[in-house]
């Protein structure tokens, strides 16, 4: 599981970069002041988040992951989308691939306690920090893609598509790099047991398949979904004390110590 939020953490920063520019190349066109202001919103979100995950990046160089090889490729995987990719189908699968992270953000924050029990809270407050702007920001790419590019519903069926069988291929092979270096490429069950959990009966990913498959109604919308209850508790413990692993003990009060604060904290109490 670790492997998995790796795999999907590294592909971030060049993802946020291709996001950002699909939706830039429509702004001029959106008329409506707030669609302009969520644009401004989305662009400085996404940006962070790009900073939050090559910060972490660093983290995976010393575990022995190849991370500069990893990011030449994504990085010219993206040069090369972008310039033989028509702009329109450049902003559907951007939106595409918001509803596969806000599905994903929706579901890890529903579920977090299951998932995220074992990760380390500096982690899990990066995650969720992650998990509750990409809910905010969830629609902004399909409204630019709708009313600034006139998107039609077959260019977006088919940019879904596109997105989910590259992710899948893509992560799928960072995952097997992953596991190589730690040593476990041998163990023969450890692939068979994460797709289980992933993909088995009442697995993570196999409970936010009926949302993720919303997508392909021809009158969908983002919001149509909803918003886990946690985002709106979760910007509320942020304002009231702007630092994310704080506000991820208040709503998730179960959420584990890494060992360095629980070391910390044992001497502050002696």
């Amino acid at each position: 599981m670790t492997r998995f939020f790796d795999a999907l953490s590294i592909n971030f920063p060049d993802g946020e970069r291709f996001f950002i520019d699909a939706v830039r190349n429509f702004e001029e066109r959106v008329a409506d002041p707030k669609l302009r202001d969520e644009i401004r919103l989305f662009v400085r979100q996404e940006a962070q988040h790009g900073s939050a995950h090559d910060a972490f990046n660093d983290t995976l160089r010393h575990q022995g992951i190849k991370v500069d090889r990893i990011l030449a490729t994504l990085g010219a995987q993206k040069k090369d989308a972008q310039k033989r990719m028509p702009k329109k189908l450049q902003l559907a699968i951007t939106a595409a691939a918001e509803h596969i992270t806000a599905t994903l953000a929706e579901g890890l924050l529903e579920l977090s306690p299951e998932i995220l029990t074992d990760a380390d809270e500096t982690m899990r407050a990066l995650v969720l920090w992650h998990a509750v702007e990409e809910v905010e920001h969830k629609a902004v790419a399909f409204d630019v893609y709708e009313c600034a590019a006139l998107g039609d519903y077959r260019t977006r069926a088919v940019a879904m598509v596109l997105i989910t069988a590259y992710l899948h291929i893509r992560v799928a092979a960072l995952m097997a790099h992953m596991l190589d270096a730690d040593g476990l490429s041998g163990d023969r069950w450890v692939v068979p047991r994460g797709l289980l959990r992933l993909y088995g009966p009442g697995g993570h990913l196999t409970r936010l398949i009926p949302r993720y498959l919303a997508w392909f109604k021809p009158n969908f919308h983002p919001w149509d979904t909803g918003v886990p209850s946690q985002v709106a508790a979760w910007i509320a413990a942020y304002e009231a004390s702007p630092d994310p692993v704080q506000a991820t003990r208040r709503v998730f009060p179960d959420a584990p110590r890494s060992a360095l604060a629980t070391a910390t904290a044992s001497a502050n109490a002696s």
